[in-house]
């Protein structure tokens, strides 16, 4: 009996976070490529091929994939190669889970908005002021505000102001960031901690994957709050499903989205949600691995099966609606303060751990952080699940014990720690 060749799915970005996607693509017996400028991007090496050429090279990507004969295209985790991948479908004529107008509602803070607003989604108001930013107007505004481009991701030109005059400067580095030369203004609503959902689309149905309280940290005024965890599931599940979940649904659907994943966040003050951002793809912190520990059903895999035209029936997730989590489980990032990283010590003995799932390291021993308030400032995530809560806590105690990430001057470089005692108790 003839062997069928193996599908052959190109991989848009070679960073560290798609080292999981290639090996979890290669054990599903897929032929796995990885194209990244960076000659040295991480991924590349556990490909079964790699090309030195930009995710933003439609041509040079259209000749691969013609000659290579790749059944689809693959990205995940960053808004950039969303848009590259859709291009790059469209151009070769392969399906891709999403369309331009579906994209466009989830990059874009301000029409984002706009389509929460028809469906009732509550949403943070913004401040009404023209790009020449007057006296008058900015004096009038109750400080603080947040200023923000309406088009970029991972916190990347956010500025938090208290004065007209931070206003200005924040407006103007808004802007720099944004691609559309469009920046936003609203209120800043100063809390340690907000909720981020997570829903699953397949064949049309909506679903909730989880609902979860991401905790952040804010290192200095002007700086946007960076996560410090991400608590599966959320205390506040039970108040999201009855005051916000049935209008998101609504809006998912009209968005005529068939398959794919999305995650939402949202602000909490109050007993009162304030939706602000929607993603349209594979989270960063890879809730599908926490996914999958409550479930059994990997949502990675079923991404990767979409994308080369495979049959979706197996990953029946219908039972698993309404954030259904078992197992207490945390993404815990790892915050960095200023400086080079010289020694990384006790990764190895905590990635042995029973209730470490699996974690994405994004810095390495060499690296200088400087802390700007952004992503760049994250050491890494560790997705972590047990038993119990009282279990939970102790791994995560014992992980921020066992880690030790050693500046060239001698110092832990490690920012701030989550107390595992904010977790409350699951109803």
């Amino acid at each position: 009996m003839k062997k069928t060749a193996a599908k052959k799915i190109l991989i848009l970005s070679g960073i560290s976070h798609m080292i999981d996607v290639v090996e979890t693509a290669k054990r599903m017996g897929f032929y796995t490529i990885v194209t990244d400028k960076a000659p040295a991007s991480p991924a590349k090496a556990y490909a079964d091929r790699s090309y030195d050429v930009s995710t933003s090279d439609m041509d040079r990507l259209a000749e691969i994939a013609q000659s290579e004969g790749i059944d689809g295209v693959f990205n995940g985790f960053d808004d950039l190669n969303t848009w590259n991948a859709l291009a790059l479908c469209e151009k070769l004529g392969m399906r891709y889970y999403a369309t331009k107008e579906q994209l466009e509602i989830c990059s874009n803070k301000d029409q984002f908005k706009a389509f929460c607003r028809q469906f009732n989604v509550p949403v943070i108001g913004e401040y009404e002021i023209g790009a020449d930013l007057q006296e008058a107007d900015l004096a009038a505004l109750q400080y603080p505000v947040i200023a923000k481009p309406v088009d970029s991701y991972a916190s990347q030109g956010i500025t938090v102001c208290y004065s007209p005059e931070e206003l200005k400067a924040g407006y103007q580095k808004a802007l720099d960031y944004s691609k559309s030369q469009t920046a936003i203004i609203e209120p800043f609503i100063d809390t340690p901690y907000g909720t981020m959902m997570y829903y699953t689309v397949q064949n049309g149905e909506v679903y909730l994957s989880a609902v979860t309280d991401r905790h952040v940290h804010k290192q200095a005024k002007e700086h946007p709050p960076l996560p410090i965890a991400v608590a599966f599931p959320s205390r506040h599940k039970e108040l999201y499903l009855e005051k916000v979940d049935p209008q998101v649904r609504e809006m998912i659907r009209a968005m005529n989205i068939n398959n794919g994943v999305l995650l939402i966040q949202a602000l909490y003050e109050n007993e009162e949600f304030y939706i602000y951002e929607m993603g349209f793809r594979i989270s960063g912190s890879q809730h599908y691995t926490i996914v999958e520990k409550q479930t059994g059903v990997n949502l990675l895999e079923m991404m990767l099966d979409y994308a080369v035209g495979e049959d979706l029936a197996k990953y029946d997730i219908s039972k698993y609606d309404n954030s259904y989590m078992p197992y207490p489980s945390c993404n815990l990032p790892i915050l960095l303060n200023h400086g080079t990283i010289a020694e990384i010590k006790g990764l190895e003995e905590i990635l042995a751990m029973p209730g470490i799932l699996n974690a994405v390291i994004n810095r390495k021993v060499g690296d200088e952080v400087k802390p700007n308030g952004s992503y760049s400032q994250m050491f890494g995530r560790f997705n972590i699940s047990e038993n119990s809560l009282a279990a939970l806590h102790k791994t995560i105690d014992l992980l921020y014990t066992k880690l030790e990430i050693v500046s060239t001057e001698g110092f832990d470089m490690k920012l701030v720690k989550y107390q595992p005692t904010e977790i409350e108790a699951i109803s």
